[in-house]
């Protein structure tokens, strides 16, 4: 929602305000769902002014993450579909869970744009995202047929850079590395999570990030990420009418109506 994408934008920001820090991770503290992608609230019967203010919200963060100074690592130990695989893909470097037990029962994640599914079509600045990230001929049947790629699938494609297993360890939060120090700076919700192998993978590679020297760093981004960013600025505000426009139209309506009534019958049989 807008105060869920604000709030992000905010956090970069302040982060990147830091000349001390240079790479960060994006984590959850749900294990279940890395990002459960765009509230779809936001989307069913929704009042003009606040779908265009959502929808702005959302560029930001494409804006914003996907163009940050900082080295940015996704730690994906749960599902990522839409908007979280967008989010994924945003970062600089994305290591997902081969899956890991959750309450004794096993949780494989999984990850896509499956925007079709729900019956509407991810943006062009979103698509041409995963047309960079796993390639045209991937891409294009993946947003046709909203693919969600288990985590061996996903590396294959080159969705992601690595798969961890639950077995496996590392000592990248010892204190001689100053896990002492990164365990401070997490939130209390994420400290539990802290031992989980995919954030110690994530911890190791944002500390790969940080000993690059910083603006080489970012210009060797920008060389691949400039162009579409700058693209999304030049079109937002068409991208947002056009946005708006399918999002209001009958039958997309329809199919969201229908969609969001599913979660909520699935969520009251929990």
């Amino acid at each position: 929602n807008i105060v869920r994408n604000t709030g992000l934008c905010n956090s970069i920001k302040e982060v990147e305000s830091n000349p001390k820090i240079q790479s960060v991770i994006l984590a959850s503290s749900n294990p279940k769902i890395f990002s459960a992608g765009n509230d779809i609230s936001e989307l069913v019967s929704p009042d003009a002014d606040r779908l265009l203010k959502f929808w702005n919200s959302l560029q930001q963060i494409y804006i914003d993450l996907y163009g940050s100074r900082l080295g940015t690592v996704a730690a994906i130990q749960g599902h990522a579909p839409a908007a979280g695989c967008f989010l994924a893909m945003a970062c600089d470097y994305r290591i997902m869970s081969a899956g890991h037990d959750v309450g004794g029962k096993r949780v494989v994640p999984t990850i896509g744009m499956n925007e079709t599914k729900l019956g509407i079509a991810a943006p062009f600045w979103m698509g041409q995202m995963l047309v960079r990230t796993i390639g045209y001929r991937q891409a294009e049947l993946a947003l046709a047929m909203g693919t969600m790629f288990p985590p061996e699938e996903a590396l294959g494609v080159g969705l992601v850079d690595e798969i961890v297993s639950s077995q496996q360890s590392s000592s990248s939060t010892d204190e001689s590395d100053g896990g002492d120090v990164l365990l401070e700076l997490l939130p209390s919700l994420m400290k539990d999570q802290v031992p989980d192998p995919v954030m110690q993978k994530a911890f190791a590679q944002a500390k790969l990030f940080a000993e690059i020297p910083s603006r080489a760093r970012l210009e060797s981004k920008l060389v691949t990420r400039e162009e579409p960013i700058q693209d999304l600025i030049a079109k937002r505000e068409e991208d947002t009418e056009s946005f708006c426009a399918f999002v209001m139209e009958e039958a997309v309506q329809r199919n969201l109506n229908a969609y969001f009534e599913a979660l909520k019958n699935r969520s009251k049989k929990k």
